[in-house]
C-alpha cells in the first residue's frame, strides 16, 4: 500500500535530472464528460489514473474471489445448495464478465472519470446483483420447516456483502454523499433479498423472526458505516494532496531544493502546460509585511528585464492561505559553481564567451536602474535554449531570500548593511558608501577569478576575514593560480578587482568591450560547447539540474560597517 501510495503521488509528471518531461492523459472520447484534456476540472485529471489503478485491483480480487469459488463449487464431494444450474449459470458468467472488467482497465486505453464511474458500477454492480440472486435462491430452497437452515444461509451470505462494502470503501475514493448512496443501496439489497425470500418462504419468515433480521440491520449498518468513512477519507485526502500542489494557476511537480526564503518546485502552467520553477517564501517569512513588500517589488522590477541572458519572471501572488510565490523560467542545465566543482577550471576562451553574455544581460539591467548585488557562480546558469548550447542565464536580481540575523558561510548571500556574498562582494558593499554598477563590476572580477583557477580571490571559511581581505588586501594574479591564463584577460579580471571603484571599469559596456577584445574570444565555438555537452553526458559526469533560483541565501547582517 505504501508502494501504492507514492505512485498516486507521483502520478501527475514524471520528471528526471535531465530535464521536464510532463505526461497527460491521452485524449480520448468521453460520453459523460466531454473530451479528456479540454475539461476544466482539474481534479478528475489528477484522479483518472488512480481510479483506473484501484478500479484494476478491485476487478482483480474479485475476479479470483469468483473462479476460487467456482473451482471450488465444481470439485465439491457434494454439489451444494450454490451449485444449482439456476445458480450456476450466472456463477460462471459473472466470473467471465469480471475477468474481461479486469483486461479493459488492464489496458493501456484511456478513460475519464465519467467512464471509469460507470465501469465501477459495473466492477461492483455485478457481484451485489449475483449475490442478491444467490441469496434468494439458496433461502427459497430451504425446506417449510428448516429454520436452522435458512438463519444460517441469510447470516452466510451477510458475510459476502460485507465484504464488498469493505472492498469499495477501501478502493474507490468518492465525497462522502455519493459513497452513502452507493453503500447504503448495498447493504439494503441483501434486506430486500431476505424479504423477498420470506414472501416465498416460511423458514425464512420464521428466521428472520427469530433475530436474524435484527442481526443482518445490525451487521449491514456497521459495515456501511466503516466503508462510507473509508471511502470519503481516501477521497478527501486526495482532495487535500491535490489543492496543495496547486499554487494560483501553476501545478507542483517536484521539489528541487531549498534556499533562506523558501523552497523551489518544479511546477506546470496548468493551462498553457509551460514548465517553470516556483518559488515558495517559507511562513515565517510570510508573515513580515516589509520583507514581502520588498520582495514583491523586487521582482516586479525583475520582471520588466527581458534580455535573453537573463532569467525570466512569469508571475508572482499569493496562495490562498497567504504564502508568497512567485514563477520563474525554468532551465535545466549547470551552474557555474557546479561546473567548476565537478570538471574544474574553465579554459579561457569559454569562460571569455560565458561572461559576454553575462555583461550583455547586465548593460540591460544598469540602463534600467538596476544593480544585480549578488552576481556569483551559482547565479550564472548554463543552458541550452532553442538548438544553442552554453547560453548563460543571470539569477536572481536583487531578490531578498532570509531576514534571519547573522553571518554565515562566506558564501552566503548578505542583505542589509552587507549587500552580496561576501566571497564575491565588493569592499565598498562592506562600508559605509553605497554599491553602484561597478560593484557589479567588481563581483564579475572576483566570479571571473574563480572561474580560472577554481578557488576565491581571498579563501576562507570566516566570512568577516574575507570581507576584511577583499577591503584591505590586493589579489594574486589568476595566472600564479593556473599558468593557462592569458595575460589580456589576466588584465580585465584585476582592473574589475581594484578595490577603488574609480580605478574599476566604469560601466559594463566596457567590461564587455574589455573582454570582446581579448585574443580568446572567438576560440569559443558552438560545435565545442555541443561537443562538450555531448561528451560530459556520454561520460556520465554531467548530472543536468535546474536552476532552482539558485538557492540562494540573504541574511540581514547587522552593525558591519
Amino acid at each position: 500500500m505504501a508502494h501504492d501510495r507514492k505512485a498516486e503521488l507521483m502520478h501527475v509528471s514524471e520528471t528526471s535530472s535531465k530535464g521536464f518531461s510532463a505526461t497527460s492523459p491521452k485524449m480520448g472520447f468521453c460520453p459523460f464528460g466531454g473530451l479528456m484534456g479540454d475539461s476544466a476540472d482539474q481534479f478528475d485529471q489528477h484522479l483518472q489514473p488512480v481510479l483506473k489503478r484501484r478500479l484494476r485491483t478491485a476487478s482483480l480480487i474479485l475476479f479470483g474471489a469468483f473462479a476460487a469459488f467456482l473451482v471450488r463449487n465444481l470439485l465439491a464431494p457434494h454439489i451444494p445448495e450454490s451449485a444449482t444450474l439456476d445458480v450456476f449459470i450466472p456463477h460462471v458468467l459473472a466470473t467471465v464478465v469480471m475477468g474481461g472488467l479486469f483486461l479493459l482497465l488492464r489496458s493501456e486505453r484511456q478513460f475519464c472519470v465519467s467512464n471509469l464511474r460507470v465501469i465501477e458500477l459495473f466492477v461492483f454492480g455485478l457481484p451485489a446483483v449475483f449475490s442478491t440472486w444467490m441469496q434468494f435462491r439458496i433461502a427459497c430452497n430451504c425446506a417449510p420447516g428448516a429454520v436452522e437452515s435458512a438463519q444460517t444461509s441469510l447470516l452466510f451470505s451477510t458475510i459476502s456483502w460485507l465484504i464488498l462494502m469493505q472492498l469499495y470503501g477501501v478502493f474507490v475514493p468518492n465525497p462522502w454523499k455519493r459513497a452513502a448512496i452507493v453503500i447504503v443501496l448495498m447493504a439494503a439489497l441483501p434486506i430486500i433479498g431476505a424479504l423477498g425470500a420470506a414472501s416465498q418462504n416460511e423458514a425464512v419468515r420464521a428466521a428472520l423472526g427469530h433475530g436474524v433480521f435484527s442481526s443482518m440491520v445490525l451487521w449491514l449498518g456497521i459495515g456501511a458505516v466503516t466503508s462510507i468513512y473509508g471511502s470519503h477519507r481516501f477521497g478527501a485526502q486526495r482532495r487535500e494532496t491535490f489543492d496543495l500542489q496547486q499554487v494560483g494557476v501553476y501545478s507542483l511537480r517536484e521539489k528541487l531544493g531549498s534556499g533562506g526564503m523558501g523552497d523551489v518546485y518544479l511546477a506546470e502552467h496548468r493551462l498553457l502546460k509551460r514548465p517553470c520553477a516556483i518559488k515558495l517564501i517559507k511562513p515565517e517569512i510570510a508573515g513580515d509585511e516589509k520583507a514581502i513588500a520588498r520582495f514583491e517589488s523586487e521582482v516586479q522590477v525583475a520582471a520588466r528585464l527581458t534580455h535573453p541572458n537573463t532569467i525570466e519572471i512569469y508571475d508572482y501572488g499569493h496562495t490562498q492561505d497567504g504564502t508568497f510565490y512567485y514563477a520563474m523560467e525554468y532551465l535545466p542545465g549547470l551552474n557555474l559553481q557546479e561546473m567548476v566543482d565537478r570538471f574544474g577550471p574553465l579554459p579561457p576562451h569559454r569562460l571569455v564567451h560565458l561572461l559576454v553574455q553575462v555583461c550583455s544581460a547586465l548593460r540591460e539591467a544598469h540602463a534600467a536602474g538596476v544593480i544585480h548585488r549578488d552576481i556569483k557562480p551559482s547565479n550564472i546558469f548554463v543552458t541550452e535554449r532553442g538548438g544553442l548550447y552554453d547560453i548563460a542565464k543571470l539569477l536572481d536580481f536583487g531578490l531578498v531570500k532570509s531576514v534571519a540575523p547573522g553571518l554565515g558561510s562566506p558564501n552566503v548571500t548578505l542583505d542589509g548593511a552587507v549587500v552580496g556574498s561576501p566571497q564575491y562582494a565588493a569592499p565598498e558593499s562592506t562600508l559605509d558608501d553605497s554599491p553602484d554598477v561597478r560593484s557589479d563590476i567588481y563581483s564579475l572580477g572576483a566570479t571571473a577569478y574563480f572561474l580560472l583557477t577554481a578557488q576565491a580571490v581571498f579563501p576562507g571559511e570566516n566570512a568577516l576575514k574575507v570581507i576584511f581581505a577583499h577591503a584591505n588586501q590586493q589579489p594574486a594574479p589568476p595566472s600564479e593560480v593556473n599558468a593557462d591564463v592569458p595575460a589580456d584577460l589576466e588584465a580585465v579580471v584585476l582592473r574589475c578587482l581594484a578595490k577603488d571603484p574609480d580605478d574599476r571599469y566604469s560601466t559594463i559596456e566596457d567590461v564587455e568591450g574589455a573582454l570582446s577584445a581579448c585574443s580568446c574570444r572567438d576560440c569559443w565555438t558552438q560545435d565545442d560547447a555541443q561537443k562538450w555537452w555531448s561528451d560530459s553526458e556520454e561520460t556520465g559526469g554531467r548530472t543536468p539540474t535546474v536552476h532552482a533560483d539558485a538557492f540562494t541565501e540573504t541574511i540581514v547582517v547587522e552593525g558591519v560597517r
